[in-house]
């Protein structure tokens, strides 16, 4: 049930010390659960001709090295899983022996009508059945939970792209780390934390030209809020171990 994907870091992954940028990784991930899923065919185009859609709501990291220029990486993805309407999918970043980078994310499967979340089962994932470990285990640890409210040390307004807009016509939840990295650096602070993690709560549209991007301390580095006007779409923390 894994996927395993070769890739290089080249150029316009990396920042201006020539390391990878959470944000390449974050496209990376996406990358090969795209991928995985139309090879296993429950993806995007399987799904849309049923009136469905998968959407990101939770993403959870751990970066123990961020990758270099030119360094050979591969991206391995699985399914973790699912519950109720919670479906689970596993990254690893990796080069050779060495995990760099893990992740595990939430997703559900809405009506694209309703925009209502479907309950899942097994048929779901028929294609997979007949492999070693299906059905695969709900991760065991519990989910984090953010904390939306809270009092802003620092804002920072960014102006949305048209590179943000993905084929769903929204920006594109990879964008938002963009836009974490460039509040973090406002304000002084480094843009590859040791832990992400970030909850999405609601869409932003291609008409939408700014959002704030609001940071408060948190133990270990910062929660995150981003909000278009009084529209919170998403809350996060970007975490260090070592603090």
């Amino acid at each position: 049930m894994d996927l395993q994907l070769p890739f290089q870091v080249d150029y316009f992954f990396v920042g201006a010390d020539g390391l990878m940028r959470l944000s390449s990784l974050l496209r990376l991930f996406q990358e090969s659960a795209i991928r995985h899923a139309d090879k296993r065919g429950f993806g995007g185009p399987d799904m849309a001709r049923k009136g469905w859609g998968w959407v990101l709501y939770k993403l959870e990291t751990d970066i123990f090295r961020y990758p270099g220029f030119e360094e050979k990486i591969e991206v391995v993805t699985r399914l973790g899983g699912w519950k109720g309407m919670k479906a689970y999918r596993h990254f690893e970043l990796r080069r050779g022996e060495e995990c760099l980078a893990s992740a595990v994310s939430v997703w559900f499967l809405i009506d694209a009508t309703s925009r209502r979340p479907l309950h899942l089962s097994e048929d779901l994932f028929s294609s997979v059945r007949s492999q070693p470990g299906f059905p695969p285990p709900v991760p065991s640890q519990g989910e984090w939970k953010p904390g939306r409210e809270f009092l802003p040390l620092h804002e920072t307004l960014i102006t949305t792209r048209w590179s943000d807009i993905d084929t769903n016509g929204h920006v594109n939840n990879t964008a938002y780390a963009d836009f974490v990295e460039t509040a973090l650096t406002r304000k002084g602070e480094s843009p590859r934390p040791e832990r992400f993690q970030i909850q999405y709560s609601h869409e932003i549209s291609r008409l939408v030209g700014e959002v704030r991007v609001a940071l408060a301390p948190s133990p270990g580095g910062w929660s995150f809020r981003i909000a278009e006007g009084d529209q919170i779409c998403s809350v996060g923390e970007a975490l260090w171990k070592t603090r």
